[in-house]
């Protein structure tokens, strides 16, 4: 798992996983975990059409997403995988996979987290989210996160 210095796992959202973004049902999920901070990472971001409320994908790719890191702390990690439909033992069958990664904090330093990558291909049900910043194209687009 991805860590600092000081041992403790970080964790980069950059959707439905946001406190301001989050459902009722994902901030239950989120108690115990850090306060976060801003910062961004190198990928691309795509808005998936459901019936259920829209929600991001991002894959690898030379954009920017922008979203917060985390000190995970007290977090369920077995809730949140099983949420985004990831299994550790199986990292290929589920919508999402959690992988280490290098972001970047407003203050300029790098941190190493983990995010979760859509595992799917990219088709017609995925949009461009330009900007890189879902909760600003949320409120751009009026649609209301998944699960809310």
């Amino acid at each position: 798992m991805a860590g600092s210095k000081d041992g403790c796992m970080k964790l980069f959202f950059y959707g439905v996983l946001m406190g301001e973004v989050a459902p009722p049902r994902v901030q239950a999920m989120l108690r115990g975990i850090g306060p976060g901070e801003p910062a961004s990472m190198r990928g691309l971001l795509y808005a998936v059409a459901d019936p259920e409320g829209a929600h991001p994908a991002m894959i690898p790719g030379e954009g920017v997403v922008h979203g917060r890191l985390h000190a995970a702390g007290r977090v369920d990690l077995a809730a949140l995988d099983a949420f985004e439909g990831y299994d550790p033992a199986n990292p290929t069958a589920g919508e999402y996979r959690r992988e280490a990664v290098t972001v970047r904090c407003a203050d300029g330093r790098e941190a190493q987290a983990e995010a979760y990558f859509w595992n799917r291909p990219v088709d017609e049900r995925l949009s461009p989210i330009a900007g890189g910043d879902f909760a600003a194209w949320l409120a751009e687009s009026g649609l209301r996160p998944i699960g809310s």
